[in-house]
């Protein structure tokens, strides 16, 4: 998993002296894995104390651990500032380049969503959907749309999936649910109370989750068997 990519996605939840070593990794990675625990402390204005601890953190076990994943994200993209390019689209650029942007983000994100999502859990997933008896699947918003579809091309090729978006048929079904079913959650925050609910049902009932959400620590990922993070 590249490390600044997991940064960016940690960072939001990130204390004020870790938001600054991460502002400091993320626009100068080259430089900061070349430095040492304490340089960078005092180029990020930080206690050295606080690099380890950051380190850690984000599941190294120490500086030279972190220095080294850095490395590793280097030689994988050069560039860092083009992962993941969100929102980098101005009200003045001609057509194609707003083009050009759309498919050079869809192509990072794609990039991105791989490189946080291992084999083993993607595989691990896989057979989760596979040997569901029953699979319910829910999300709200823009995640609903996510859901219906994948729900139709489950059905499609011979899963017994449902689609459920209101609340109270949400959680009529998966109170009904048993071991054998599987609830695939859906919510890029992680943190909407009707899918939280949904998930707290199917675990009195005995059923396993799969969540499909965002890599910052969330309450759904505290819920779910197993997650899916997406960019």
């Amino acid at each position: 998993m590249n490390c600044l990519i997991r940064i960016r996605q940690r960072y939001a939840g990130f204390a004020q002296s870790d938001k600054k070593l991460a502002d400091y990794l993320l626009s100068q990675p080259d430089r900061a894995r070349h430095l040492s625990s304490q340089q960078l402390a005092g180029e990020a204005g930080v206690s050295q104390s606080s690099v380890v601890k950051f380190a850690q953190k984000i599941g190294y076990k120490g500086f030279p651990a972190l220095k080294l994943a850095i490395s590793e994200a280097l030689v994988s993209n050069p560039n860092p500032q083009s992962m993941p390019v969100h929102n980098q689209i101005r009200g003045d650029d001609p057509m194609r380049l707003v083009g050009e942007k759309l498919i050079k983000e869809n192509v990072a994100a794609m990039h991105a969503t791989l490189d946080v999502n291992t084999e083993e859990k993607l595989l691990e997933s896989v057979a989760m959907l596979r040997d569901a008896r029953r699979i319910v699947l829910t999300g709200i918003g823009a995640s609903g749309l996510v859901a219906r579809n994948f729900g139709w091309k489950l059905t499609k090729i011979g899963y017994n999936a449902i689609v459920e978006q209101d609340m109270h048929a949400l959680l009529a079904t998966v109170q009904a649910m048993d071991p054998d079913d599987l609830l695939l959650a859906i919510s890029y925050s992680g943190e909407r109370r009707e899918i939280n609910m949904a998930t707290d049902e199917a675990l009195r009932v005995g059923g396993k989750i799969l969540a499909i959400t965002g890599f910052s620590p969330n309450a759904l990922q505290q819920r779910a068997t197993r997650c899916l993070y997406t960019i």
